[in-house]
């Protein structure tokens, strides 16, 4: 008969395994984008050649966004390009002012010559992308520059990006800059992770040339490929990574840039960032549940089928590390022989420790390549894997409700109008309480007494990781 600790160590090792398979996709594609400066002057020696100036559409996507948007307005009536071949579609959704103040300066733009237009809609079926698709109807344009209602393109961005498209590409996807990087840690550590994401898994995955998620805030994309794969899904809460999905499962191919980057706004509260990517999480679900088959019967590549799968299973990392974590403080506990032995194996030690140590050096990288001081975001550096850590129960149950259909309300992530460290969040929008927090309030309970058992068992690192997710989770549900 197979004992307990056997079938706990093979349950351990089964959850282990996306943990590792991600961690170590994680050391190759941050490996890959050291290739990044040699790979996009190659591709700018074959682009060196006037633009066709192409009728371009911006749609800017919004909802209830009135501290944000008409900067977002000016900033994209400001790009230096044809006006006779620029055309601008708010898709506003909005149930508050943010459509009076659309209303009013769309107005004032129309009085200067200004190609724009506002489509609104009374009830938000599809939530972002069934405002985009709608939008779309009314698209003049050969090219669809998308925008979020906090994206502020630089004037140049056209101008620069548009040569790219030359290349046959179906879109180009531009790295995200932080308007108010210094507000807080939070803004600090969202900011840096932002930063790392774009860098790894953009970067990373454009300089291996094998799929990679565009950014759904700021893309520029062709409309006929948008067409030809169905524009966007509004049964999937993720229209970024769902659109990636069709694109790259059809053949098609984009570029990742990040020598121009769209400032954006970073959330100063965990509890927003952390739904945000919850919600993100939920949508990589869906887009489990509907393209996952579909991914792996198209005609791409072996290597772009795992990497294109690797985009929308990346919530099992999550699922694993709460598995091997709190079933490795439970055998504290239990005085199971394997969960605290496979912590203290010399191979699994290694096989963590390789990629822990990339992890922990890829982040200083990072903030040296954007010029950031590192001294500065010392905190954020620091913060930044407890904060992710600490997603873990919200992404892991947000995974699987995706992929079983279980629809839950739409978090749209609330933007408050801050620059630099400007601005005030405290009085703009309150984020409640739901079932999830109390959840979460659970699990850090149970959390702090397990961390505590860990180390009094001298198993410092397991009691670290347990302890940090208790503090920061408290941390989150206390202030909203």
């Amino acid at each position: 008969m197979i004992s307990t600790d056997t079938l706990l160590l093979f349950f351990l090792v089964v959850t282990s395994l996306p943990v590792f398979a991600i961690s170590y996709n994680y050391v190759v594609l941050a490996i890959a984008s050291l290739r990044y400066n040699a790979k996009i002057e190659g591709i700018k020696k074959r682009l060196n050649k006037p633009i066709n100036p192409y009728k371009v559409t911006v749609i800017i996507s919004s909802f209830n966004e009135r501290y944000v948007i008409e900067r977002s307005i000016n900033a994209v009536a400001s790009i230096d390009y044809p006006k006779d071949r620029l055309q601008i579609i708010v898709a506003d959704d909005s149930t508050d002012e943010t459509y009076n103040i659309v209303k009013g300066r769309a107005g004032e733009l129309l009085a200067k010559g200004y190609d724009i237009h506002i489509v609104h809609r009374e009830k938000r079926g599809g939530f972002k992308s069934g405002a985009l698709n709608n939008a779309l109807k009314f698209a003049k344009g050969e090219y669809i520059l998308i925008m979020d209602s906090d994206s502020i393109p630089p004037k140049d961005i056209l101008m620069k990006s548009l040569p790219f498209m030359g290349e046959d590409h179906s879109f180009l996807s531009f790295k995200a800059d932080h308007v108010n990087r210094s507000y807080n840690w939070t803004t600090r550590a969202c900011a840096l992770a932002v930063d790392l994401n774009d860098t790894v898994e953009g970067i990373g995955r454009f300089c291996l040339n094998v799929p990679f998620c565009l950014n759904g805030g700021h893309s520029l994309i062709r409309k006929d490929h948008l067409e030809q794969v169905g524009g966007w899904s509004p049964d999937i809460i993720v229209d970024d990574r769902e659109l990636s999905c069709k694109l790259f499962s059809s053949g098609k191919n984009g570029f990742f840039v990040r020598d121009f980057a769209i400032p954006v706004e970073d959330p100063p509260l965990f509890e927003a960032w952390k739904r945000q990517t919850a919600r993100t999480a939920e949508g990589a679900g869906q887009c489990v549940r509907k393209h996952l088959l579909e991914i792996w019967r198209s005609k791409i590549s072996l290597v772009w089928k795992m990497e294109l799968s690797s985009l929308i299973i990346w919530p099992l990392a999550s699922i694993g590390w709460l598995v091997t974590t709190y079933v490795a403080a439970l055998g504290l506990i239990f005085k199971f022989q394997v969960a605290p032995g496979l912590f203290q194996n010399p191979i699994y030690i290694a096989l963590v420790t390789i990629p822990a140590i990339i992890t922990l050096i890829v982040p200083l990288y990072v903030l040296r390549l954007y010029g950031q001081s590192i001294r500065k975001n010392l905190q954020g550096y620091i913060l930044m894997p407890y904060y992710q850590a600490s997603m873990a129960i919200t992404n892991s149950i947000s995974f699987v409700r995706g992929i079983f259909g279980l629809r839950h309300d739409y978090f749209r992530t609330p933007k408050y109008g801050l620059k630099g460290k400007e601005g005030d969040w405290k009085e703009r929008y309150k984020i409640g309480m739901n079932k999830m927090s109390y959840l979460e309030l659970l699990t850090a309970l149970a959390s702090g007494v397990l961390g505590t058992v860990a180390f009094f068992n001298l198993s410092y690192f397991l009691g670290l990781n347990l302890l940090g997710f208790f503090v920061i989770t408290l941390k989150s549900l206390y202030m909203r």
